[in-house]
């Protein structure tokens, strides 16, 4: 048989018996039926000592609710560059592909486009716009093995 559900009641105390501070209950609860006992083990798993799922002594919750708001804070912060990146990499893509079929302008869907060396031409516009002229990607792509 799998796991079978717990109360937030449950989960606390669980938290407790396995070393976990919890200064407020109150609190306690709202973070479990807010951001859950399951994603919130993702950031209490570093601080297990052992595989019962102890945690090291002094660990609060309220440690494990700024770890994971620290993970939101850069997730949004690294989201808005990624998001950048992505525009800039979809763009080289649409104009040197486009600009190779200009009588295509459903490249995308051509089976006589979109191909095996598909990929290589890919990889030379990401060479081109990024491997080539960014310093730390060229410096990443020299030290590989």
């Amino acid at each position: 048989m799998g796991k079978v559900a717990t109360t937030v009641e449950e989960q606390i105390q669980l938290l407790r018996e396995r070393g976990m501070r919890i200064d407020d209950e109150d609190k306690a609860k709202e973070y479990l039926l807010d951001i859950g006992y399951y994603r919130l083990g993702f950031y209490w798993y570093y601080f297990e000592i052992d595989k019962h799922h102890n945690i090291r002594e002094g660990i609060s919750l309220e440690d494990i609710i700024k770890l994971y708001y620290f993970d939101v804070d850069l997730r949004n912060l690294l989201g808005k560059y990624l998001y950048r990146i992505e525009v800039h990499f979809r763009t080289q893509v649409v104009y040197h592909v486009s600009n190779a079929y200009p009588k295509s302008p459903t490249w995308f869907n051509d089976s006589a486009v979109v191909r095996d060396d598909f990929i290589n031409r890919l990889s030379k516009i990401y060479s081109d716009a990024f491997k080539t002229k960014n310093i730390p990607i060229r410096r990443h792509h020299t030290d590989l093995p």
